[in-house]
């Protein structure tokens, strides 16, 4: 969908011609947009039906989850002809959906500081534990893990002075862009300091600046993702109107996208500790091997397809999972189409724009992430009596 968006968005004044309320569109600039938004528009309207259906269902044998992992022809089907028939919609709907689809985006970005954050301390812990096994500073983990931290640290460096540079030309006049640059990079330099603080190890040793560094290079593309939204009025970013900027952007945030929903996913699926009176709950039937022999004597062993029980609980909440991709769907809205909104001027033609909105949600985003992350180091320190999962011989 995000390549079909990406085409609507690139060939839509070629390819949407046909469509009579597209028509409409002041020297066809808003063709690709509008063209996004019903894409998007229809696949978050699937996946928040999905997450209705879906309320309440826990074990296997209700059939809705079935429907959840078969059926996929009739799915697609379906998809296929919500999104045709969003081409019928008014443009006039639209213009708000834009609107809505900026908000959601703002949460699904929180989404993504939700499990940067987790992936910092997993990703730290299982590296730690590893090199914690031999307690070897010429091991290749140790290695691994300073090379690691120093590139993301390197990064971040390089991510400041280029905007600082490009996006600081006129300081007076940009003060936006220097305060919140500034403050990412204060921010980021207290939490590293923090993450390695005697009480923060004491209470967590396998805190690292791994996690923060990790941390520090995503708000810093945050800031940068920010102000690449910037308006050309604005007079801040050198780069408004530039068509190989946006596409580089749009490339980075479309990898941060498909990495976020994809981890959400297999992180909700592995995590879970299914148990039952203590017991942990079989989700599939004991693989068997079926030895044959061949003329060479030779045993080839054949696994047979997983039956799952019908009382087994299921892996992860099917609700939650269509949750996260109506906003990541929604989020698409505002990534292939530079986060611009539509908007009607005269008679009936519309038109395209980029604000300041955007620039807010991605700036507050770095903030919420480094206060976000900052908990997570305070908490076991503040509260010692409660299970952080922060003992070395339990993961996070």
């Amino acid at each position: 969908m995000s390549a079909l968006a990406w085409i609507f968005r690139t060939f839509g004044d070629k390819i949407l011609t046909w469509v009579p309320e597209l028509k409409m569109c002041a020297d066809g600039n808003c063709f690709g947009v509008l063209g996004v938004f019903r894409i998007s528009f229809a696949l978050a309207v699937f996946h928040v039906f999905m997450a209705l259906l879906m309320i309440g269902v826990k074990h296997h044998g209700d059939f809705r989850a079935k429907i959840q992992h078969e059926f996929w022809l009739f799915k697609i089907l379906i998809i296929a002809a919500m999104i045709f028939g969003s081409f019928f919609i008014p443009n006039s709907f639209f213009e708000g959906f834009g609107w809505v689809a900026l908000v959601a985006s703002g949460f699904f970005i929180l989404v993504q500081l939700l499990l940067l954050v987790d992936f910092a301390h997993s990703w730290a812990e299982n590296w730690i534990g590893k090199y914690e096994e031999t307690m070897d500073e010429s091991s290749k983990w140790w290695w691994i893990l300073f090379g690691s931290s120093g590139f993301l640290y390197l990064l971040t460096i390089v991510l400041t002075i280029l905007m600082y540079v490009f996006y600081c030309k006129d300081p007076a006049g940009c003060e936006l862009n220097v305060t919140a640059i500034t403050l990412n990079l204060v921010m980021g330099f207290f939490i590293s300091c923090l993450a390695v603080h005697p009480k923060i190890q004491d209470a967590n040793p396998r805190s690292s600046i791994l996690q923060s560094g990790l941390i520090c290079a995503y708000t810093s593309y945050l800031v940068w993702s920010a102000m690449m939204s910037e308006p050309a009025e604005y007079g801040c970013n050198p780069f408004a109107n530039s068509d190989s900027a946006s596409e580089i952007s749009m490339a980075v945030g479309a990898l941060f996208t498909i990495v976020a929903v994809c981890y959400s996913t297999i992180r909700a699926a592995t995590s879970n500790q299914l148990e039952v009176n203590s017991e942990t709950v079989p989700l599939t039937k004991e693989d068997k091997e079926e030895k044959t022999e061949g003329d060479e004597s030779t045993a080839v062993a054949k696994e047979e397809k997983e039956e799952v029980a019908a009382d087994a609980p299921v892996e992860y909440n099917f609700s939650t999972f269509h949750l996260i991709f109506a906003l990541g769907s929604l989020y698409i809205a505002m990534l292939m189409s530079d986060w611009y909104t539509v908007d009607k001027q005269a008679g009936d033609y519309r038109t395209v724009d980029t604000g300041m909105a955007a620039v807010w949600v991605k700036m507050v985003s770095a903030w919420v992430s480094m206060l976000l992350y900052i908990w997570t180091l305070l908490a076991p320190v503040c509260f010692p009596d409660r299970d952080w999962g922060t003992n070395p011989e339990t993961p996070w």
